[in-house]
């Protein structure tokens, strides 16, 4: 028993021995996991909660205070009761979760770690080795000045991501990250200001920094990073930015964004100082205004896109270095800028498609600074000749090496610049004493632009015009322009002068006039619609693209649009009445009791003018669009209901077509063969009338099959004329009945001519022509 009593003795010693020599392991631990004192009040109370969490339960297991293998590490977590592994593919649901494990990149030996959990208020210091740490949906509040120094030498991607509360970083709380190349904050709302010095001391290895979805309400001082450091990208995406002031951006990167921001205004100067390849602004729905200067200072652009903006006119000044622009989805730019003031532009990707007419046609669209680019042309062209060189254009002829050993280098620079063409001698001298000479103001006249040809150098420019939207003008030639304006003056002239004569006689109003008031309104209606559209033909000939935007997305293009297609559709609806009018005149000439009163024909015209205004006033809410072409007609068909709206216009057109012609051959063959070969002889009232009714009905079908026939063809997928040729339609098919009418059914017809001189001789005028009528 004495035996085992000292033994047992012993046992206790040596266990008592090892769990004080553990304790003491602990506490070493903890003393490193605890953060550097906080001014607050909590800190004291942090290190006895950390105190209190190595007890006995946690001595219970030794092997948990060793690394297990290679791709697992150790970690004490605040809180916790006990250290713990975790596998990196299992995330624990505790409130306070690290884990670190190593890359699965065979090149890359880099330790992740990561923190996850709303009651972690500090950043962990105890971590292992570590190359990246992410903290995601923690509870710090701010990031302070040495939160971060005991991961100086290896920490290089850091991560914030969803930290709902965090709302200050102070100043050079990246400093001692020595090898820090990526700095990320995300989701931060209530991250609204950095202090000035915040990145000051920070790695000059850094090439991210990405701080997306945030509040920031004004762009970080960023001039830390500008004197040696060039980076790759910097993100602002997703902020509260509502201005960009004189000076605020000093960096050089390859890439800055600032989009889906509430960018406001950007001042003059923003840039200055900064190198940025690729700007981003897209997304600023509230951008109206750029300041002329906002890009000067700025070097280096390459590519700039304001997609998204509500920009109303474009600064050129800083950016003739551009050499891919972007500004889709900005409609509220009426104008772009010349080509000229773009001398590296390559590639443009714009709203409208008549935009990049006026890069297809410089000269149009510039004509001042076409003819600057004229005038330098010319004067390179003649300091060529001066010193012996061809003039631009001359095709460069295979001959030996020019340049010597001795040639100027300014020469050679000139040549690079200018190209072979500009070295051809043309005074028999060999091509290298030419190239000794002094050629160095050559390249100066340049001026970054290409001479060899006096006009503006090619832009790759999307959306490309289309077979709805060409560029030319309005009519597109000049016989065109002509006939449309004799179209215009037959149609207002006939119709105004019917519906005058007409409404002068009220009180001898017959259902057949009032009729014929209604449809001498509605190609009145055509006959202005066709005014406006040869008036912006005038205004804007020559450079229609300078006005596409005011006229096809403006107030004029709808006027003209419902005009067109409320007077078609009351045309055709009352030329319909009048045929049916007609075969109930006719058909059952006994049956007196059987015609339409003047008061039914009301009815019937108050429901064709609420048909016509309808089908008007679709395009205007989005089925089909007057703004898709320069003629303002619906002609876009980009979703089943254009197409359904289409289809239906031509549909009930054709109905109306098909109940005319059945109702003129039921009028034609009831009359019987004897009584139809006495018509002939005797012109027998029933008979002309129906005669001129049934020329003037076809007359406007004649009009209406061309552009029925290709519209069909057109929704139907394959378009056999263009917007261009289409105009041929406009003019001398489409508007056509609107000129004929009046004549065929009025003007020229005896009762018109009784109203008419009744009507003069009221005012004592044709006084014994009209007692020739009596």
């Amino acid at each position: 028993m004495s035996v085992c009593s000292a033994r047992q003795k012993k046992l206790v010693v040596v266990v008592g021995l090892w769990r004080a020599l553990t304790f003491l392991l602990g506490v070493v631990r903890l003393l490193q996991a605890v953060p550097l004192l906080d001014n607050d009040s909590s800190s004291l109370s942090h290190i006895v909660t950390e105190m209190d969490m190595v007890s006995s339960s946690a001595m219970m297991r030794l092997d948990s205070v060793l690394p297990l293998d290679g791709n697992h590490t150790l970690m004490l977590e605040p809180n916790s009761t006990l250290p713990q592994v975790h596998d990196p593919t299992v995330l624990s649901h505790s409130k306070r979760v690290c884990k670190c494990w190593n890359s699965t990149d065979e090149f890359l030996e880099e330790v992740h770690c990561r923190c996850e959990g709303s009651s972690i208020m500090r950043v962990p210091q105890k971590l292992t080795t570590m190359h990246k740490l992410t903290l995601e949906k923690v509870g710090i509040k701010r990031l302070r000045e040495n939160a971060l120094s005991v991961y100086a030498n290896e920490l290089q991607d850091l991560f914030f991501i969803s930290l709902k509360d965090f709302h200050h970083i102070e100043a050079r709380a990246f400093a001692k990250l020595r090898n820090l190349r990526t700095l990320y904050i995300a989701h931060a709302p209530k991250l609204q200001f950095l202090e000035s010095n915040v990145f000051e001391g920070i790695s000059t290895k850094l090439k991210t920094l990405r701080i997306i979805h945030c509040g920031l309400l004004a762009v970080p001082d960023m001039r830390m990073l500008s004197v040696h450091i060039i980076l790759h990208m910097v993100d602002l995406d997703g902020n509260q930015i509502q201005e960009i002031h004189e000076r605020a951006i000093q960096i050089k990167t390859d890439e800055l964004i600032l989009d889906n921001n509430a960018l406001t205004d950007i001042h003059g100067a923003a840039f200055f100082g900064s190198q940025v390849a690729k700007l981003s602004l897209k997304l600023n729905f509230k951008l109206k205004h750029i300041h002329p200067s906002a890009f000067v200072g700025m070097r280096n652009i390459r590519e700039l896109d304001l997609s998204g903006t509500a920009l109303e006119a474009m600064p050129t000044e800083g950016l003739s270095e551009l050499e891919v622009l972007r500004i889709q989805n900005t409609h509220s730019l009426k104008t772009i800028p010349s080509v000229y003031n773009f001398k590296n532009l390559q590639t443009a990707y714009l709203t409208h498609s008549f935009h990049c007419c006026a890069f297809q046609y410089p000269a149009r669209h510039d004509p001042d600074g076409h003819e600057q680019a004229l005038r330098r042309f010319h004067e390179v062209q003649k300091k060529c000749i001066a010193k012996g060189y061809s003039t631009p254009n001359v095709k460069q002829q295979d001959g030996p090496a020019a340049a010597g050993s001795g040639a100027d280098p300014d020469a050679s620079l000139a040549k690079s610049e200018l190209g072979e063409s500009y070295f051809q001698p043309i005074t028999g001298l060999p091509m290298g004493s030419i190239l000794q000479e002094d050629v160095s103001d050559l390249g100066t006249l340049v001026d970054g632009s290409d001479l060899r040809k006096p006009y503006a150098h090619v832009v790759k420019c999307y959306p490309m015009p289309d077979a709805l939207n060409p560029c030319e003008d309005v009519m597109g030639s000049h016989w065109l322009r002509g006939s449309v304006w004799v179209v215009v003056l037959l149609a207002v002239f006939g119709n105004v002068a019917v519906l005058v004569v007409l409404f002068s006689n009220r009180t001898d109003l017959t259902v057949p006039k009032f009729l014929i008031c209604h449809l001498a309104f509605a190609d009145l209606c055509m006959g202005l619609y066709l005014l406006l559209i040869a008036s912006i033909d005038a205004h804007s000939m020559g450079e229609y693209f300078n006005f596409a935007f005011d006229w096809q997305y403006g107030f004029g293009c709808k006027v003209a649009g419902f005009l067109t297609v409320f007077a078609s559709h009351l045309s055709i609806f009352t030329l319909t009445i009048v045929t049916l009018e007609r075969w109930f005149a006719i058909t059952h000439a006994i049956y007196l009791n059987k015609r339409i009163k003047l008061s039914a024909a009301t009815y019937i015209m108050i429901a064709g003018w609420i048909y016509s205004a309808v089908m008007a006033a679709f395009p205007l809410f989005g089925i089909s669009n007057y703004s898709s072409t320069s003629i303002c007609l619906p002609m876009e068909a980009r979703d089943t209901w254009d197409i359904a709206y289409l289809l239906t216009v031509l549909g009930i057109n054709g109905l109306a077509f098909i109940i005319i012609v059945i109702c003129y051959a039921q009028i034609y063959f009831s009359l019987g063969k004897e009584t139809r070969q006495a018509a002939r002889s005797t012109h027998s009232g029933e008979m002309t009338v129906a005669k001129k009714m049934a020329l003037l009905v076809f007359t406007n079908f004649a009009c209406w099959a061309p552009i029925a026939f290709f519209g069909l063809t057109a929704i139907a997928g394959y378009p056999l004329i263009d917007v261009t040729k289409s105009k041929i339609l406009l003019v001398f098919f489409y508007p056509l009945n609107s000129c004929a009418n009046p004549y065929l059914y009025a003007i020229l017809t005896m009762q018109y001519r009784k109203d008419f001189f009744t009507l003069l001789s009221n005012y004592g005028l044709c006084t014994q022509r009209a007692q020739q009528y009596k």
